[in-house]
């Protein structure tokens, strides 16, 4: 299952391979997988029990999205986003119901949280998986391209390789397989960049005081 992820990200590094040792492809892949989950977080749904009323132990895999109260109703009944939150307690995290549920009663969360992949687990699904890897493989470019980065042409005439081209090659490799990425996944990659707008700020006159402008008259 993993060894699948990391022969994927081997494929798509081709004859930079080598300048990649297998420390460096895990930590690339774990990185990966961090970002897919929160673009794609993995969903579980699970029942509970509260032992004590209007209180239960915070899920440690994820977040709560939704809960269903009571279960069984169609269509299903989800309580309201206000109805309950997460409490930070010195011990751990609790969800709590602000309105009160009773003790013993039974509910359904819905759960978000991050991807496995390990030798036993995988949660990625099929066609994600050239996705994962092509975003682990764009770090790893990435990396190529600040590593050589410091490389300078050579002063010998006879070394024709030209080593102030290999960054400028390894972050296009990098910036087409981040694209792959989102474009596999559905994903408008400008999404989590913030707008701004520049305003000019006009500036005080030499006495401290508000500068006087002069319009000037039309022709």
């Amino acid at each position: 299952m993993r060894d699948d992820f990391l022969t994927i990200t081997s494929d798509l590094l081709r004859d930079e391979r080598d300048r990649v040792n297998d420390a460096q492809l895990g930590r690339a892949l774990d990185l990966a997988l961090a970002q897919y989950g929160k673009d794609r977080p993995y969903k579980t749904v699970r029942d509970e029990t509260l032992a004590i009323a209007s209180r239960l132990g915070w899920p440690a895999e994820g977040s709560v999205s939704a809960i269903e109260y009571p279960i069984g109703s169609i269509p299903p009944q989800y309580l309201p986003r206000q109805s309950w939150q997460r409490y930070d307690a010195p011990d751990a995290a609790e969800l709590i119901f602000p309105g009160g549920l009773p003790a013993g009663a039974t509910i359904r969360l819905t759960i978000l949280g991050p991807h496995r992949v390990t030798d036993e687990i995988d949660t990625v699904p099929e066609p994600d998986r050239e996705a994962v890897a092509s975003y682990a493989a764009a770090l790893l470019f990435d990396q190529l391209a600040a590593d050589t980065s410091g490389d300078g042409n050579p002063l010998i005439a006879a070394d024709a390789v030209q080593h102030g081209t290999k960054p400028d090659n390894y972050a296009r490799r990098a910036e087409r397989l981040r694209a792959r990425y989102f474009e596999i996944l559905g994903l408008d990659p400008k999404r989590t960049r913030p707008a701004s707008v520049t305003v000019p700020q006009p500036t005080a006159a030499s006495d401290g005081g508000r500068r006087v402008t002069q319009r000037r008259p039309r022709l």
